[in-house]
């Protein structure tokens, strides 16, 4: 199996032969893979989030609440935000990503308490936790969190 250093290799001599080369690259990666090139554009516009309600919609909707007796979203994005008091202008994550946990933490948790500020602090803590160990950072967990829903459950 080729290496990153040797695909680095042939793209600085590709480079060097050809200055626009990685115009081409993009061209034929929008071309062959359009999916993930809308994907990617969309993470270098907007980070790793939830950064409109369509996505949001997709991935809350495949909630199963634990207590089998509902589905999807508990509350509603204006209702979150309005609820929770938070400037999302002033925070990382977006009030979709916001929104999109503290449902998520209700389908799971629902059974245990129902009072709707617990999932708000719970979910500040988790979106901003400062020693969360992972290859992404915390206040990325809904994004991926939701991508993982849509791929397996959608």
């Amino acid at each position: 199996m080729a290496t990153i250093e040797e695909a680095e290799k042939i793209y600085a001599q590709k480079k060097l032969e050809n200055p626009n080369f990685d115009t081409y690259l993009v061209e034929k990666f929008k071309k062959e893979m359009p999916d993930e090139y809308i994907e990617s554009m969309l993470i270098e516009e907007h980070g790793h989030h939830i950064y409109d309600k369509e996505l949001y919609e997709e991935a809350v909707s495949l909630l199963d609440w634990i207590n089998g007796s509902g589905k999807g979203a508990k509350w509603s994005v204006d209702d979150i935000a309005r609820l929770s008091g938070i400037n999302f202008n002033d925070k990382t994550y977006t009030k979709y990503d916001f929104a999109y946990w503290v449902n998520m933490k209700w389908s799971d948790y629902c059974n245990v308490f129902t009072d709707p500020v617990y999932y708000f602090k719970i979910s500040v803590n988790d979106l901003e936790d400062i020693d969360f160990p992972d290859c992404y950072e915390a206040d990325e967990r809904a994004y991926y969190n939701a991508k993982k829903r849509i791929k397996y459950f959608g």
